[in-house]
């Protein structure tokens, strides 16, 4: 699936993408902890997914995204750039799963930690997208996390991180129509408008308040995302079984599995010393 993505700037008022997808500073992390033969394939094969995504050919991006992933397996980096071309790609059930393999093996970027909650959102995991966000709250941008909350299922709690954001300096445009769209989730429409105001041209305030209430409803979360990504879903079967983190365990998870795995040895009977009554005299 390639396609040319124009991706300069959101023309959402309730703030930019919060993933920043096909940057390459987010992928160039050294190749580190599970260090194969492959890995110099596993670098190449980054590296062109790198460029396809940047040149918007995402289905390639995800050919080579999983030939690196293949490669190694284990590296978060490798899982998280799988997760950001099938996120490009529209397939949110995949994706949640290669970046949700990128966290459990040690990512903690934000753009992976917001990419994974909003991918999940979209595939109505909202307890996974909640989880993961409530975890790693503290090294989120509020603005971001605000909004992510939100359409996950909880808007109260995101009108309270951005109305915090807000009352602590971040009097950002962002901030303000991220805050007002999250009003409009928890069905405050008064104060959605009022916020909305700031920066709305008044013209066009009715026609913004109209997009949020056509994607309000709790079970409208696939649309919620794409619009707000800006990407449409399409089909998506999962991603291949033979990528599954459970095909690389660690060595550590081997070594265990065999332990567990090695018969019990029976346990010889103990001596029978016989009574006096059973001793017979020859």
């Amino acid at each position: 699936m390639d396609r040319k993505s124009n991706k300069t700037a959101s023309t959402h008022a309730f703030g930019p993408k919060l993933v920043l997808l096909a940057s390459a500073a987010i992928f160039t992390t050294a190749l580190t902890g599970c260090q194969t033969a492959s890995a110099p394939q596993a670098d190449v094969s980054v590296s062109k997914a790198e460029n396809a995504l940047a040149k918007g050919k995402i289905g390639k991006a995800i050919t080579f995204a999983e030939a690196a992933v293949l490669a190694a397996p284990r590296d978060p980096a490798n899982r998280a750039l799988l997760g950001a071309a099938y996120l490009e790609a529209g397939r949110y059930a995949s994706a949640a799963t290669a970046l949700g393999d990128a966290i459990k093996l040690g990512s903690s970027d934000q753009r992976t930690i917001l990419s994974f909650a909003l991918a999940a959102t979209a595939t109505g995991d909202k307890e996974a997208a909640l989880a993961t966000l409530t975890e790693w709250e503290g090294s989120l941008d509020p603005a971001d996390a605000g909004l992510a909350v939100a359409l996950a299922g909880n808007p109260e709690r995101g009108v309270f991180l951005l109305a915090n954001a807000l009352r602590g300096g971040a009097n950002s445009a962002k901030v303000r129509q991220n805050l007002a769209y999250t009003y409009a989730l928890a069905g405050n429409w008064r104060a959605a408008r009022v916020m909305a105001a700031e920066d709305v041209p008044a013209d066009k305030l009715d026609m913004r308040l109209s997009e949020w209430a056509a994607v309000a409803r709790p079970d409208d979360h696939m649309r919620r995302v794409a619009g707000l990504l800006q990407i449409a879903p399409t089909q998506d079967a999962g991603q291949p079984q033979r990528l599954a983190l459970v095909n690389f365990p660690t060595q550590e998870q081997m070594v265990a599995e065999a332990e567990a795995q090695k018969p019990i040895a029976a346990a010889s009977p103990a001596p029978v010393t016989p009574t006096e009554s059973e001793t017979m005299a020859f």
